[in-house]
């Protein structure tokens, strides 16, 4: 039977303004908010003065068991920023069976609407537990005073659809798909139809109007809640733009805007399809967000030694099969990647 959109069960999504003012209202009280050092400061007046507060500042697995007995006296958790408060707010509720209200800061990711939190194991992502937000409270203000380059980074969580379903694809023209996740073009075209409308609505994705953000949680929250609905098949919703984002976090050791490095991966990965690089790279070039290295702390060099070892890094770490399983990575072909991007950000 095709896959159906209409049968994945949503979380309550409230769109408004000035709603983290009344978390107080229907948050139980003794709550826990899980947000970020730089945060904290521009929302604390908005929140009651009973409330603990803490500052994530790992995401490793073993370090966030280690923090866990010092909150199981708390009632209620509330997440409060980008993905990776999110992540531990999730957690965090997993662990100690508390309810969980999130209300993101930003359009960053798509972890708000996922069950699962995406934590590091050995600095590799993982996602475990299964945390149910009674609702997640969308405000318009806190979104708009977001960074910009949080905002719009979120792009790389829904065009990640286009590069996914390609992986996808391409697995199963190879007879590669794995046995738990058969390749389902119902489920294939409905990511490309997210991803194609936010493609077509780029300037009201960049100038942060009603609708753009509208558009924006829409795709990321077909991200995360159909993620689980098929069986938690990431196929649809990601592959070798993320396979190369991680394989930087592993090799560098250093930690990225989690868009902006996803949209290099993006493009090289477009580049390794042959498919839609030009209109994607268009399309962030009218959104701002700028994917060459430097603008994010790495080299070329860096990136080129990642690439080469990127077909090892995905059988070591046994990543869906895709592209970066066979693609061989010339020098070539990062030098044609180099001057494709950095002639489009000039």
């Amino acid at each position: 039977m095709p896959f159906q959109e209409k049968n994945i069960s949503h979380f309550p999504i409230i769109f408004g303004r000035n709603l983290l003012s009344e978390v107080a209202g229907f948050v139980m009280p003794k709550i826990l908010v899980v947000t970020m050092e730089d945060l904290w400061p521009l929302f604390k007046n908005e929140l009651p003065n009973e409330v603990e507060v803490y500052l994530v500042s790992s995401l490793e697995r073993s370090y966030l068991e280690s923090e866990l007995p010092k909150f199981e006296h708390v009632s209620s958790i509330v997440g409060l920023g980008g993905g990776q408060a999110i992540d531990v707010a999730k957690y965090f509720s997993w662990r100690l069976n508390k309810p969980l209200v999130q209300f993101p800061t930003s359009l960053s990711v798509d972890a708000v609407f996922g069950h699962r939190a995406g934590v590091r194991e050995n600095s590799i992502v993982r996602y475990v537990g299964w945390a149910i937000p009674q609702s997640i409270y969308i405000d318009y203000g806190i979104i708009e005073a977001a960074p910009r380059l949080l905002n719009i980074g979120g792009i790389g969580d829904v065009f990640c659809f286009f590069t996914g379903v390609m992986d996808w694809s391409y697995a199963n023209r190879q007879g590669k798909c794995e046995k738990r996740w058969p390749y389902d073009d119902s489920l294939a075209q409905i990511s490309i139809r997210k991803a194609e409308r936010a493609l077509n609505s780029i300037t009201e994705i960049k100038n942060l109007t009603p609708r753009g953000i509208e558009i924006m949680v829409d795709a990321l929250k077909w991200g995360g809640a159909s993620y689980h609905a098929a069986g938690w098949n990431p196929r649809h919703i990601e592959g070798v733009e993320h396979f190369i984002f991680y394989a930087l976090e592993a090799q560098t050791g250093k930690k990225f805007l989690h868009g902006q490095a996803v949209c290099l991966g993006l493009i090289l990965g477009s580049m390794m399809h042959q498919q839609r690089t030009e209109v994607l790279l268009e399309a962030l070039v009218q959104l701002g967000l700028d994917i060459r290295p430097e603008s994010m702390g790495l080299s070329w060099q860096e990136v080129n030694s990642t690439m080469m070892n990127l077909k090892e890094f995905v059988h070591r770490e046994n990543l869906p099969y895709g592209i970066s399983n066979d693609f061989h990575v010339t020098n070539s072909f990062l030098t044609r990647a180099r001057q494709q991007i950095e002639s489009a950000f000039e």
